[in-house]
């Protein structure tokens, strides 16, 4: 392990795009203990397919809610910087707040100790007082390229608070777009769909007018239940009242289906009226089974066994008196002999 150290030390693949992955196992631990909140090991085929697809609605919930959040509502600022403002409108809330920590971090925790210059490159040793070390920036005002030592924006794809020093010295308002990874971003999912064949699907943004009224739907039902979650008890009964009304009304009056027409429902195929194939037939698969005895055979192995005296019928038989065929007999006690045996005398 320690000979193939640079495949699996951090500090050997800092250059490395890993976006937010820490580990090689990361993203698999998360979606496992994503899904064992809906599966267990117990569970059949079906059931893991209708809790699978129970994940999958959760999953795309949550999507559409954060999305309707990042695009109806701002975060508050806390500097006066432009690249802060610019940054609310790029990034989603999640990593806006991990930038706003590093842009608060560049005004309050870092300081320049070094400046170079060339023909084509400038270099700035910013030391960082919260890490307590000292970083280089480099910055190419020709191709406007900017790189740092704590390769922050090569793991993470996240500017750090040390390029923001540097931005913020250079007057700069906006963010450089080459910067702003698409993933960060609020239009990272705002592109062409293909099909199958490789066509761009037309008409994309109004094709999920739906979804985004259900979107604004989930949102507004959340915005109530946290409303009236800390409320007395006959508001909470009012609300349920106002949605079993609301279910009864749309719900259909269908009669409840059997529970062939759910598994055909669910299947997405019917039962067919004439059954061909059964299941098979019944045969021992185990070993040859026990040999039938012969009443012949019976007799002989009965022979065989020495007779003893039956406790109930008092003769000499193969049965006792557990199962003796003789009506039982309550015999009196023997006497002693020797109590009247006149020794007194």
């Amino acid at each position: 392990m320690f000979d193939i150290r640079e495949y699996w030390i951090p500090a050997y693949f800092r250059d490395m795009r890993m976006g937010n992955i820490m580990s090689t196992t990361q993203r698999s631990e998360s979606e496992n203990c994503f899904f064992k909140r809906f599966e267990n090991h117990y569970g059949t085929l079906v059931e893991f397919w209708l809790r699978y697809e129970s994940a999958m609605d959760q999953q795309r919930h949550t999507h559409k809610r954060l999305e309707m959040e990042s695009n109806n509502s701002i975060p508050k600022a806390i500097t006066p910087l432009s690249l802060e403002s610019h940054a609310l409108t790029v990034y989603t809330h999640e990593v806006f707040y991990e930038i706003q920590a590093e842009i608060k971090s560049s005004m309050c925790g870092c300081g320049i100790v070094g400046y170079s210059r060339s023909a084509s490159l400038e270099k700035t040793d910013i030391e960082d007082s919260e890490r307590g070390k000292t970083f280089t920036v480099q910055y190419s005002p020709l191709t406007s390229d900017i790189d740092c030592t704590c390769k922050l924006f090569e793991r993470r794809g996240l500017i750090c608070r040390h390029i923001f020093w540097v931005f913020s010295n250079k007057m700069l308002k906006t963010i450089p777009e080459k910067y702003v990874l698409a993933r960060w971003s609020k239009n990272a999912l705002r592109g062409p769909i293909y099909d199958l064949n490789g066509n761009i699907i037309e008409n994309y943004d109004t094709a999920d007018e739906s979804q985004l009224e259900l979107s604004k739907v989930w949102s507004e039902f959340y915005n109530v239940i946290s409303l009236v979650a800390k409320k007395e008890a006959n508001v909470l009964r009012d609300l349920q009242r106002v949605l079993i009304e609301f279910k009864d009304r749309v719900e259909p009056t269908n009669e409840k289906m059997s529970k062939q027409q759910e598994m055909e429902m669910l299947m997405g195929y019917s039962a067919p009226d004439e059954v061909r194939i059964l299941p098979p037939r019944h045969s021992k698969n185990k070993g040859s089974g026990k040999k039938i005895e012969t009443s012949k055979h019976k007799a002989i192995e009965k022979a065989k066994k020495a007779k003893r005296r039956c406790g109930n019928c008092k003769q000499m038989a193969y049965h006792d008196s557990r199962n003796c065929k003789e009506p039982f007999a309550k015999h009196p006690p023997e006497e002693d002999e020797s109590s009247d045996s006149g020794c007194g005398d």
